[in-house]
């Protein structure tokens, strides 16, 4: 039970990083400190996110291929393109748009996880 819920702290110190990371690259205003936020911060705290979920996913005895993680699979490493496109770039409304929404609705999925035996009912 302690590792469950080491797993689960360490996730969520992921979502940090990976959001603070994020929200450091857009609000800096040297492209070094965006590089930093972005390579030293947000690109670790996804793989924390990734790993302590694998790790979740095998003691909940939950698949991979549940909506849920694929979703938040595919979201999170889309948000994360976007947030190194944006490195480079000028800093928009788009650009910032691109990495909030995907990583809102990855949070969604973690909050509502849904499955495909309930898109059967």
């Amino acid at each position: 039970m302690v590792f469950y819920h080491l797993l689960r702290v360490l996730k969520f110190l992921g979502i940090m990083l990976f959001a603070g990371g994020s929200i450091a690259s857009f609000v800096a205003r040297d492209s070094g400190d965006r590089r930093f936020a972005v390579h030293a911060l947000a690109s670790p705290g996804l793989l924390l996110t990734w790993a302590a979920g694998y790790a979740l996913s095998l003691s909940l005895g939950v698949g991979l291929r549940e909506p849920w993680t694929l979703g938040g699979l595919v979201l999170s490493f889309f948000a994360h393109l976007a947030l190194l496109r944006s490195v480079n770039r000028m800093r928009s409304a788009f650009a910032i748009s691109t990495v909030a929404l995907p990583l809102f609705a990855v949070l969604l999925l973690m909050v509502f996880r849904p499955t495909w035996a309930g898109a059967l009912r």
